[in-house]
C-alpha cells in the first residue's frame, strides 16, 4: 500500500486564514440536489462558513438564492464527480477544519461542537465522524473497506458504544477533518468519478496513521441515495460507476479479483431480474455487468 505524508504541506494550497483556532467550513457536493440541498445547508451552525461545489448541474442552481443562510457556490464548469467536488471545496475553504456533509444528510443540534471537542482531544490529522442514522433513527454504520468488509452481524451493536472509538472506514456522507492534513493528503483520489473514494481515503489514513474516529456524541442524519431523484437511467449509471470505481482500486491497491466469474454473477442477475419483471434488480446488475469491461482508468504512480 502507497505510504502518504498527512502532515507535509502543500506550498501551492492556500493555507487557511480564519481567525479562530476551531473555524470549520461545511462543503457540500451537488448535482441536481436542489429538492435537498436546503435542508441540508438549514442545519449547519451560524458560526460555520459554507460552500456548495455544484457540479454542472443539469437542473440548475436556482435554489441557491433561496437558502436559508449565507453560502458560498463554487459552480463547475463540468460534472467532474464527488471526490474532485470535495477537493475543490476544501480548497476554497480558509478554516482550519473542513467538514464535508452530502446534500441528503443534515447536522442535528451540537454535532458540530462535539466533532471540535473530539479534534481538541485528539489533535491533527485524523479523521473525526459523526453518528450517522437513517431517517428512521437506524444507525449506518461501516467499519471495513472494500477489501476487509465486516459483516453485519459482527459490527458493534449501539449498546456497546459507550464513548468515542476507532473504526477503519470513513464514511463519505459525513466527516471532518483538519483542512491542511486532508489536502496534504492529497484529498479524495479525483481519477474516482464517483463511489469507493471513500474506501481509498481510509485505506490511505489507515496506512499513513491517521486515526479514523467516531463521535456518538455528534450526530448527522442521512436519507441516503436523494442527492437527487432516482430513475431506471441513474441506477444504471450509479452501478457502473460503482464497478467501475471497485476496479480502479483493485489496481490500485494490487487486488486480484475473477472478472469472468464475476460476469457469470451478474449476466444470471440480469436474466432472473428480467424473468422477475424487476427494473431496478436489472438497472442494479446490467450496469454493474456494463462497468465491468469499461476501460480501465490507470492508477497514478505512488
Amino acid at each position: 500500500m502507497p505510504e502518504v505524508s498527512a502532515t507535509t504541506p502543500d506550498p501551492a494550497i492556500p493555507p487557511a486564514t480564519d481567525a479562530a483556532a476551531d473555524g470549520v467550513t461545511v462543503v457540500f457536493v451537488t448535482y441536481n440536489s436542489g429538492a435537498v440541498i436546503g435542508r441540508a445547508v438549514a442545519s449547519v451552525p451560524p458560526d460555520c462558513d459554507v460552500v456548495v461545489v455544484d457540479n454542472a448541474s443539469p437542473e440548475g442552481t436556482a435554489w441557491h438564492a433561496g437558502l436559508a443562510r449565507p453560502a458560498r457556490l463554487v459552480p463547475m464548469a463540468r460534472n467532474v464527480g464527488f471526490g474532485a467536488g470535495c477537493n475543490a471545496g476544501a480548497r476554497e475553504a480558509r478554516t482550519r477544519y473542513v467538514l464535508f456533509l452530502n446534500p441528503d444528510a443534515a447536522l442535528e443540534a451540537g454535532a458540530v461542537d462535539a466533532l471540535r471537542a473530539a479534534a481538541a482531544r485528539y489533535g491533527a490529522p485524523a479523521v473525526l465522524m459523526p453518528a450517522i442514522v437513517g431517517e428512521d433513527g437506524r444507525l449506518m454504520r461501516k467499519e471495513g473497506t472494500i477489501f476487509e468488509p465486516v459483516r453485519r452481524g459482527a459490527r458493534l451493536r449501539p449498546e456497546e458504544v459507550a464513548g468515542d472509538y476507532c473504526t477503519r472506514f470513513v464514511h463519505g456522507a459525513a466527516f471532518m477533518m483538519a483542512r491542511d492534513a486532508f489536502l496534504a493528503m492529497g484529498g479524495f483520489d479525483e481519477a474516482i468519478f464517483l463511489y469507493h473514494e471513500d474506501d481509498d481515503l481510509s485505506l490511505r489514513a489507515i496506512a499513513a496513521g491517521v486515526p479514523i474516529i467516531v463521535v456518538p456524541g455528534a450526530r448527522a442524519v442521512h436519507a441516503g441515495g436523494r442527492s437527487s431523484a432516482p430513475s431506471f437511467r441513474q441506477t444504471f449509471a450509479i452501478n457502473r460507476f460503482k464497478q467501475q470505481s471497485e476496479a480502479y482500486l483493485r489496481a490500485k491497491y494490487r487486488r486480484r479479483d475473477s472478472r469472468a466469474m464475476q460476469a457469470l454473477k451478474l449476466a444470471g442477475g440480469c436474466v432472473l431480474a428480467l424473468a422477475l419483471l424487476d427494473a431496478h434488480r436489472l438497472a442494479i446488475r446490467s450496469g454493474k455487468l456494463l462497468g465491468l469491461f469499461d476501460p480501465p482508468v490507470t492508477p497514478k504512480p505512488g
